[in-house]
């Protein structure tokens, strides 16, 4: 049996004084800026969690929902917040930065990252691995006494659509027993998406759970008015919580924002789940046809929605 030299909670509790001191946060003003530590955690949030709604933020952050409307309220009459109605449920208000929030947010995270840089820059680099090793191990630690982090959709980042990639290939080689082939239409995918990035026209949206990635879908432009629904996928231990509608619905505002006059998509009918999030977004079967590919006999399917 571990013997503890400390209480556990005055030890926290002292490095919650300790931590908050360096860094500042205690500051009515975070990061010298015109913004309060709460607005500018609201800002952080909706800059890297696109699409949310009020709910949706409320839970992420653990804010009484009366004290986040305000902070939201406070934030649109300053032109940083906007909202707009889901085409997936009209009942729904999504939740982004305008282009003066996005600016702000830059701001923020830049000065953030220069105060942390000079609370690191003392440490030699195995010191900062050892001090980043175990702040994962705390976060571990904690999220597995904690109830479960609520699912959120948000822009991708560097590095994160070739780990997709490499996941999308295993997955169904695993469940499907799809060969190499299936690899290298992905990679060629990828690489597509790569080269002809254009924000204006095109996103990849993560289903993030847990602090890891769960899935995602892509927007690219497939011609004249024309958007293709690609690279959709949802991690097989994120099953069940809606993540596939949830991807498909932000491609699906994303598009109708973009003035997309309709999307169209290619799959298998042997994936049948992702058929019925396709169906249940009002997508139409078009043509289906038989082929050997992936070393399976598939039959591919083409569907297609009108934004109207």
């Amino acid at each position: 049996m571990v013997e503890l030299r400390q209480d556990p909670v005055e030890a926290v509790r002292h490095f919650s004084r300790f931590f908050t001191g360096k860094i500042g946060v205690l500051k009515e003003r975070l990061l010298d800026s015109d913004f309060t530590p709460p607005e500018a955690r609201v800002i952080f949030e909706l800059g890297h969690h696109d699409g949310m709604t009020a709910r949706d933020l409320a839970e992420l952050l653990a804010l009484d929902p009366g004290y986040l409307s305000r902070l939201l309220g406070g934030l649109k009459r300053k032109g940083l917040v906007s909202h707009r109605v889901s085409e997936q449920d009209r009942r729904r208000q999504l939740l982004s930065l305008t282009e003066a929030g996005r600016a702000a947010l830059e701001i923020l995270e830049a000065r953030s990252r220069a105060e942390i840089g000079e609370v690191l820059e003392p440490l030699a680099p195995v010191k900062q691995r050892e001090l980043v090793n175990s702040l994962e191990a705390v976060e571990r630690l904690l999220r597995g006494a904690a109830s479960p982090s609520v699912p959120v959709i948000r822009p991708h980042r560097i590095g994160e659509l070739s780990w997709i990639l490499s996941r999308q290939a295993t997955l169904y080689a695993e469940e499907y027993g799809w060969d190499g082939a299936f690899e290298l239409t992905l990679l060629k995918i990828g690489r597509e998406f790569l080269e002809n990035y254009n924000p204006q026209d095109d996103c990849l949206w993560i289903a993030e759970h847990e602090g890891r990635i769960a899935g995602s879908a892509a927007v690219v432009r497939d011609g004249t008015g024309t958007a293709r629904l690609r690279i959709v996928y949802v991690e097989p231990s994120a099953r069940g919580l809606g993540l596939g509608h949830k991807l498909v619905g932000a491609c699906i505002d994303f598009a109708r924002s973009r003035g997309y006059r309709d999307m169209v998509l290619s799959t298998f009918s042997v994936l049948t789940a992702a058929r019925r999030v396709y169906q249940a977004a009002g997508f139409s079967l078009e043509r289906s046809e038989d082929m050997e590919i992936y070393g399976q006999a598939l039959t591919e399917q083409h569907w297609r929605r009108d934004m109207a």
